[in-house]
């Protein structure tokens, strides 16, 4: 017979005890199909900053995923770290495109003709795109080609802002 102590198993963490860390899929989270390759859940663009951003009284932003969110008004550009600005930078150039009558209809004509191609067999009517096309529109850089400051642009939809950050 063979005692063995079971209190001393429950202590440890399985992670410690396994040579390999243990996945239920056996992928990693972002080797996954619906995440490597899935449009942005999120409705701003987020931009990957590699560079740390200060201000004159010292203050300074890190290098991180930001999302970058319009405001409103559409005066000022914010970054965004876990639904908390970080950083505000004022709009400089600000473009807004109008829907024209003719894309609108172009829109509708288009929606109507799937609908009446699968009328007869609903289920396979394929799924609205219509989201996923404005999410795969939206964008967000920073260019530090200026030796001054960087230049922050911000695409979404049909909105088109330029901020800029003083060295």
């Amino acid at each position: 017979m063979i005692a063995a102590d079971c209190n001393l198993l429950a202590l440890n963490n399985p992670d410690d005890i396994l040579p390999y860390p243990n996945y239920k899929s056996g992928l990693l989270d972002k080797d996954k199909g619906y995440i490597k390759f899935g449009y942005p859940s999120s409705t701003y663009p987020i931009l990957n900053m590699p560079f740390i951003l200060e201000d004159f009284e010292g203050n300074t932003l890190p290098p991180g995923h930001y999302e970058i969110v319009l405001s409103p008004d559409r005066n000022m550009l914010y970054f965004v770290e876990s639904n908390k600005i970080k950083a505000s930078v004022p709009v400089a150039k600000l473009v807004e495109k109008m829907v024209s009558e003719e894309e609108e209809r172009k829109r509708i004509e288009e929606k109507e003709k799937l609908a009446k191609k699968y009328k007869n067999n609903p289920r396979k009517r394929p799924l609205d795109q219509t989201e996923r096309k404005r999410q795969a529109g939206m964008e967000a850089s920073i260019d530090d080609s200026n030796p001054d400051y960087y230049i922050l642009r911000y695409k979404n939809g049909n909105i088109q802002a330029t901020g800029y950050i003083l060295k």
